[in-house]
């Protein structure tokens, strides 16, 4: 070869040597097409849990792990719910994490293998007015079904067995009755009980069943349940209390006249009978049945006994105890009732300013109660403007919105839903304490959760729902 040719040849390996970066060049800064998929942009979906789907292209090649995809301004691209390919990416919520109501946003972020990168951003809306009910829900309806079909063959067979008595045993409810008293309980506690629990079944079938009802419906039917459950309880427990409470004073009251009438020379017998003709008011009734016992010769011990057994008072029985066996072993009789008269009477009032003091305390926690309140609401009222804040000073990191913490972001109206339910579950947890703190039963406090409860149902709905 020449030298002309050689000087030649090196002349155009150096043109075309220079050319070539520049063709690369200009191929490496072509971006990744995206094309939406579904939902697309402003599409109305009637499911909670609709598949997002995207498809992007470049000649050169998508870098799988450079795709970004974030759902409502949480990325998901590292989820099990969420399939990236190549050429895709789909994400399909979990039903524990579908969509409420609203409007929600999509972002796509993809780079080919050169780095050149692409960004596509769309929204959509769900509207659950329509929303459908999967077939694999529950029917309520069908369990109310099996339940009546229950009560149904219960009720033949205890027809049955009732036919069988009055057939053998010459059974009648009349004599049944009158040989067993039924208890006030079952009326104020167990029938409530299962009238509320049908009513929450029955009511809670028919919400989700019609998605046109207000959001919180269930919780609405909920709250009714509990109000009819506990309701007729709250209000019975708090007239017993307050029965024995003038119980209590009345047979103190009771005690210092007996002692008085023993020290005019009467014993504990005839002074017990002369008292029950005179009107001694809560314990008329009482007296009566214990002076008819004494006359048909029953030990007074027996008597006073029998008489404070139905008042179901724990401290009538230690003073009855004591003044029946005062009468049993004798002495100075009229001065041990009226000792113990002077004692009762003394405890009665001491617990009485006790209990006066502690419902101050009661009206400190019913504030307490009204100031949490407020301060959710004012959390929830702020919710919006502080839901995108940079955390990074309380991180000491760089702030990534599009980082993956682990952590599920929830809607604000879930966010509602979830203060609504701790609220109403606090006031519940909180009158059954001022209850034991006051009167030392958890049932004298029912009364005060149901008052707690309607406060905070109040307060919701007029404030935050």
């Amino acid at each position: 070869m020449t030298k002309k040719k050689i000087i030649l040849l090196c002349l155009i390996l150096i043109l075309v040597g220079n050319n070539i970066p520049i063709a690369l060049a200009q191929e490496e800064t072509t971006s990744p097409t995206i094309t939406i998929i579904s939902p697309e942009q402003g599409e109305t979906v009637d499911i909670s849990t609709p598949e997002i789907k995207v498809e992007y292209n470049d000649p050169s090649g998508i870098e799988i792990n450079t795709v970004k995809l974030i759902v409502d301004g949480y990325p998901v691209s590292d989820w099990d719910e969420t399939i990236i390919t190549s050429t895709s990416a789909s994400y399909i919520p979990p039903e524990f994490l579908g969509f409420d109501e609203g409007n929600y946003s999509v972002t796509i972020e993809v780079s080919d293998i050169h780095g050149n990168t692409a960004k596509e951003t769309w929204t959509f809306i769900v509207k659950m007015s329509t929303y459908q009910v999967k077939e694999e829900t529950i029917d309520v309806f069908t369990i109310i079904t099996y339940i009546l079909y229950g009560t149904a063959i219960v009720f033949i067979a205890f027809s049955i067995y009732i036919i069988y008595l009055k057939k053998t045993k010459k059974f009648t409810f009349k004599k049944y009755f009158i040989q067993h008293k039924i208890k006030k309980e079952i009326f104020v506690f167990y029938i409530p009980l299962i009238i509320a629990f049908l009513f929450s079944i029955l009511g809670l079938a028919i919400v989700s069943k019609d998605p046109s009802l207000p959001a919180f419906s269930m919780e609405y039917i909920l709250i009714i349940g509990i109000f009819i459950a506990i309701g007729p309880f709250a209000v019975y427990s708090q007239m017993d209390r307050r029965k024995i409470a003038k119980y209590e004073r009345a047979f103190s009251q009771f005690l210092f006249e007996m002692a008085d009438a023993m020290r005019g020379g009467l014993d504990p017998t005839k002074a017990l009978i002369e008292l029950s003709k005179t009107d001694k008011g809560i314990l008329k009734n009482h007296l009566k049945r214990a002076a008819d016992g004494i006359k048909l010769g029953r030990p007074f011990d027996e008597v006073i006994g029998a008489m404070i057994k139905p008042i179901k008072s724990d401290l009538l029985k230690r003073y009855g105890l004591l003044i029946g066996e005062t009468s049993k072993i004798g002495g100075e009789t009229s001065q041990v009732i009226h000792r113990a008269a002077k004692d009762m009477d003394d405890f009665l009032k001491i617990n009485q300013e006790r209990r006066r003091q502690l419902l101050g305390q009661t009206t400190t926690i019913y504030i307490a109660f009204i100031v949490l309140l407020i301060i959710l609401w004012q959390l929830i009222v702020i919710f919006p403007s502080i839901e995108g804040m940079n955390i990074s000073l309380l991180k000491g990191t760089s702030f990534d919105p599009t980082e993956n913490t682990g952590i599920t972001r929830m809607s604000f109206f879930t966010i509602k839903q979830r203060f609504f339910h701790l609220v109403t579950i606090d006031s519940l947890g909180t009158g059954t304490i001022i209850g034991m703190f006051i009167d030392g039963n958890i049932r004298y406090g029912l009364i005060h959760s149901l008052i707690l409860t309607a406060i905070t149902v109040i307060f919701f709905i007029s404030l935050i729902l």
